[in-house]
């Protein structure tokens, strides 16, 4: 029998994904630590280690979200024949949605726009990283609320939940004392992480963690509409999909997309997939092993997904505090009450 190890290594967090040609799970695994890509070789390592439930291969098909893959993390592996495919994003989410072109728009650590017409025309937008682009995804959310953090006490209108949250995770007594964090020369996922305890404050009621969750769908709605533009569909129909941790994570982030999609006035179709991209991967690995026969092993597939939840996201609010630098020359100095001296004589 002939195996499938799907591999989603993303900005955060790696998800590993083990079944047989039949549909059938037989493992997962999932590594998340903040501070430490997912794309990292420790992350993938830990991620597939979990999933390979079986050690013994006839045929092991890979297929892996990523640039690359460390081939000696197959080292305790007996494998007659491995054979190791590497798909963008987007192709394994068009095809859970059931069509073969679209737009599909991201939200994870980082954030996309990607769309392919029915001749073949396709144009990608933004996925530019934490410091030039990546609107509307998880760095974006946790730069906004550390942003919102600093700005908690200086008016009634500005309070927010999130103030005593993110100070807990990261040890400081007040919003000045993150400069001694160095946040933002941290791997990008620690950043990013806070973008979670932004779901769950705003799904509890918090008003600053809610706009921040509008603002930030709004800005990927922005990046939809200039792709439509760009490709000459604002006119058409077509099935919009919308995936990663963020969209699938926050109804409210969902619910104010879809709004901006359909700001558009044209007769677009959104679709959340519910389920992880590391299951978009394995049935789209499914389907180019069986073909016409596939059918059968995707129902079964989806079913076992849907009952166990083998695709959860992980928990995180039991995440460990993420690793973040002590002092550093160029963090102002603290006054006895943890905030800046004033500057003022």
């Amino acid at each position: 029998m002939e195996h499938i190890l799907a591999i989603d290594a993303g900005g955060s967090k790696c998800a590993a994904l083990l079944i047989d040609q039949s549909g059938g799970i037989l493992g997962a695994g999932h590594s998340l630590h903040p501070g430490l890509s997912g794309r990292h070789p420790r992350s993938i390592a830990e991620a597939i280690s979990a999933a390979l439930a079986i050690r013994e291969f006839d045929v092991l098909h890979v297929m892996v979200h990523s640039r690359g893959l460390p081939l000696p993390l197959f080292d305790n592996v007996a494998v007659r024949c491995l054979k190791i495919t590497s798909c963008n994003e987007v192709d394994p989410a068009l095809d859970h949605a059931g069509v073969d072109h679209g737009v599909v728009l991201l939200a994870g650590t980082g954030a996309f726009a990607y769309g392919k017409t029915a001749d073949g025309r396709q144009r990608h937008l933004d996925g530019s990283g934490p410091i030039l682009g990546d609107f509307g995804g998880g760095y974006h959310i946790g730069t906004m609320a550390l942003h919102a953090i600093v700005r908690s006490d200086w008016h009634a209108r500005h309070e927010t939940s999130l103030r005593r949250l993110v100070l807990e995770r990261f040890g400081a007594s007040c919003p000045y004392a993150l400069f001694n964090r160095n946040l933002f020369g941290q791997d990008r996922s620690v950043v990013a992480s806070i973008a979670h305890t932004v779901i769950e404050e705003a799904a509890k009621g918090d008003t600053v963690s809610r706009s921040i969750l509008v603002r930030a769908a709004r800005s990927l709605g922005e990046t939809f509409r200039d792709l439509v533009a760009a490709l000459g569909i604002m006119a058409e129909s077509c099935t919009v999909v919308g995936v990663g941790g963020i969209i699938r994570s926050s109804d409210l982030y969902w619910e104010e997309l879809t709004r901006c999609i359909a700001e558009t006035e044209a007769g677009f179709t959104a679709l959340r997939l519910r389920h992880a991209p590391v299951a978009s991967l394995a049935l789209f690995g499914l389907r180019r092993l069986l073909g016409w026969q596939a059918p059968p092993a995707v129902e079964r597939l989806l079913a076992e997904l849907d009952d166990e939840r083998m695709d959860r996201e992980p928990d995180w609010s039991m995440l460990p505090q993420p690793h973040v630098a002590d002092q550093f020359s160029f963090a102002p100095p603290m006054a006895d009450n943890g905030y800046p001296p004033s500057s003022m004589t």
